[in-house]
């Protein structure tokens, strides 16, 4: 929304095409122009795949676009090839590989890879969050050195994630897992690690906070976040709009992901209210915490060294405790604030501006 305001600012009209969701009545209530795409993204049919790329040059064509900014994986494939039958220029942003490198049909994984070779063919540049996913493209002749850029994240408002002064009034410590509840996410090396500390510590407390998506093959069933909520392992807290006061409340995030994040947007938000946290020794986790300094590496779907890392914090002092969160507050206004992002889209917009023939242009 950040950058959205700024070009709006500078006199560009914003058009935002998404499938329609809970923050779509939020752009609308910003003033943003939104319009509604349908987009399958678990389908692999061939040809719901080509109706997805004639949706989208129908809404480009419509609306009279003249640069586009294209993000996730079908946008950066399909977008793009539907902008280059427009004639439009665009660029995508490749917020995290997900489940691109491992798609278990060898069919599915060598034809996604063609198109993701073909969308950046046609796109003006390729933008990546993490050295990594820029690093894997470049080894797999997907992007061309000249198209690949490095993108500082997609941005953090650090006074908008802010400590706010929220004094704790007890002793007991909550670790928050905080994203879409996914078993890819290490939700499951999570609520283990909670069962043991549990039963070892009494004064300790695991939430939960996130979407299920029930559409999600690798998705974590109600049933079995109830099943835990039985136990007195953890307590699930729904979903939010708003996490600030949900992070406030916690004294470390915890975040065992082994998905192929950008760069994890929650661990910025944790860092940036200077809150400890604990996450993988992953692409887009690392990139945020220094170990032992801000916070804690754990392997992947290691269960144990996340039982060891949860560990060592609780027997830190307080004010070790503080210092670690403070610590991770100031990488992330150094290096990931949004002023940076945005002055990254402007001075690219600026650089394509012969494209643009006027101000107030889309």
């Amino acid at each position: 929304m950040g950058l959205i305001k700024k070009l709006k600012q500078l006199g560009y009209h914003i058009i935002v095409i998404a499938p329609k969701d809970t923050f779509s009545s939020k752009l609308i209530s910003e003033g943003v122009s939104y319009k509604n795409i349908a987009i399958y993204n678990y389908s692999t049919n061939p040809i719901g795949e080509l109706a997805t790329i004639n949706r989208f040059r129908k809404l480009y064509k419509q609306n009279k676009i003249d640069f586009i900014f294209h993000y996730t994986i079908k946008p950066n494939i399909y977008g793009s090839l539907a902008a280059w039958l427009c004639g439009i220029p665009s660029i995508a942003i490749t917020t995290g590989l997900g489940h691109f490198l491992n798609y278990k049909n060898p069919i599915v994984k060598t034809l996604t890879t063609s198109l993701y070779r073909l969308g950046a063919a046609v796109s003006k540049e390729v933008w990546f969050l993490n050295e990594d996913d820029k690093n894997t493209f470049l080894k797999k002749r997907i992007v061309s050195k000249e198209k690949a850029k490095l993108l500082p994240s997609e941005g953090i408002n650090t006074d908008w994630f802010s400590p706010n002064g929220y004094i704790k009034k007890t002793t007991d410590l909550t670790f928050l897992y905080a994203g879409r509840v996914l078993w890819d996410k290490g939700v499951r090396e999570f609520a283990e690690a909670a069962k043991f500390i549990r039963n070892k510590y009494k004064n300790i407390h695991f939430k939960i906070l996130g979407f299920v998506d029930p559409n999600n093959p690798n998705s974590v069933p109600y049933d079995e976040i109830l099943k835990w909520q039985r136990e007195n392992i953890i307590s699930y807290a729904g979903e939010t709009t708003d996490v600030r006061p949900f992070i406030e409340r916690s004294d470390c995030l915890i975040f065992p992901s082994f998905y192929r994040e950008g760069v994890s947007r929650i661990l910025l938000e944790a860092a940036a209210m200077a809150k400890p946290i604990i996450t993988t020794d992953n692409v887009g986790c690392r990139e945020v915490v220094d170990d032992g300094l801000s916070g804690y590496l754990v392997e992947p779907k290691n269960t144990q060294d996340l039982i060891q890392k949860i560990e060592q914090f609780i027997q830190l002092p307080d004010t070790e405790k503080q210092q670690m969160g403070q610590r991770g507050r100031s990488k992330v206004q150094q290096l990931f604030d949004e002023k940076k992002v945005i002055e990254y889209y402007v001075s690219t917009l600026q650089k394509y501006k012969p494209l643009l023939t006027q101000p107030n242009k889309s």
